[in-house]
């Protein structure tokens, strides 16, 4: 079936174009008007008028264009935009694309956009995605967990990436640690790039020992690979970029008999459920999910309504548990 991206690709133009000039011809140029009126017609485009009366019943739309990830912070704001979403009785029409490449993403957007919404929010786990959404459509974005400094033409919402890593970074140090090793997750994600910088800044500042890096993705079993070199050189602390690397290390190290945090301190990140409980409790910093779906949703429907472009950051907290005690260890 023949869609209106279909024709506004044909015409050079965006789909809100084809839009006016199907609904308010007179308010735009006849050159403009032509060219789309001439894909128009090569492409045999037909308007679902049954589909059209429906839409205006229900005009308040939003997109949303999520990376897949099954990753605990991506699925916790979407639940917080989903929520907020319905209490502004606004329907959300969402694509996620089948995996992280690039031809992917473009398929994903142009499912969205068969959709009439007033603005998409995205939530990107990698850099590149949201300059691509930008080279399809001129509605208004806003950007979920982008932690870069935002374009013009990009709203963000975000928690403060780097204020969180000091959180735990200081706790650590307050704790004796002067060598602290970090187990990074994947190269090239928002969050991930973000808390290495972070960490490394925190060293150079505090003129700390160098401590060593481990690449990992987000999951336990590569928290355990990372634990496992560790046990061969052993730091006054580990900062895992999430809680699960950390519960992962945690884990390698108390089968080689090294003891958290009688030997190492390990800290993690995001606060999720499982860390709580496990032994010994993960020390973390928590983000306020919800709130950042409260947020993002508040953004897109003032866009829409031709509000400017915003940079919003939150902050995070500590929550100390065992595997960072709150009283200083003598070490």
């Amino acid at each position: 079936m023949v869609s209106m991206v279909d024709v506004a690709r044909l015409a050079g133009v965006s789909h809100q174009t084809v839009s006016r000039a199907l609904n308010e011809p007179e308010t735009l140029k006849q050159k403009t008007l032509d060219a789309v009126m001439d894909a128009i017609e090569k492409t045999g485009y037909r308007r679902n008028e049954n589909a059209r009366a429906l839409k205006s019943l229900k005009p308040h739309d939003l997109g949303l264009l999520m990376s897949v990830s099954a990753e605990y912070g991506p699925v916790r704001i979407l639940e917080g935009i989903e929520n907020r979403a319905a209490q502004r009785e606004y329907l959300l029409k969402i694509a996620i694309p089948a995996d992280h490449r690039e031809s992917s993403v473009r398929k994903a957007l142009d499912r969205l956009l068969h959709f009439d919404v007033s603005a998409i929010i995205i939530i990107s786990t990698e850099k590149w995605v949201e300059p691509i959404v930008k080279t399809e459509t001129n509605l208004p974005l806003v950007a979920v967990g982008a932690t870069l400094p935002a374009a013009s033409w990009l709203s963000t919402v975000d928690i403060d990436q780097a204020a969180g890593s000091r959180l735990m970074l200081d706790h650590m140090l307050k704790h004796g640690a002067r060598r602290i090793d970090h187990i990074a997750g994947p190269f090239g994600w928002y969050s991930s790039d973000a808390r290495y910088e972070a960490w490394m800044r925190f060293q150079a500042d505090h003129g700390l020992t160098a401590g060593k890096l481990y690449r990992a993705r987000w999951d336990a079993q590569s928290g355990y690979a990372a634990g496992l070199d560790i046990c061969a050189d052993l730091p006054d602390a580990v900062f895992a970029a999430n809680d699960q690397l950390a519960i992962g290390a945690i884990r390698a190290l108390s089968e080689h008999g090294v003891t958290v945090p009688g030997d190492v301190m390990i800290g993690g990140y995001d606060d999720s459920p499982m860390g709580e409980f496990t032994l010994p409790s993960i020390t973390t910093v928590n983000q306020d999910f919800a709130r950042l779906g409260t947020l993002a949703v508040d953004t897109a429907i003032s866009l829409s309504a031709s509000g400017s472009p915003q940079r919003i950051i939150t902050l995070p907290r500590l929550v100390v548990r065992e595997s960072v005690p709150d009283a200083p260890a003598s070490r």
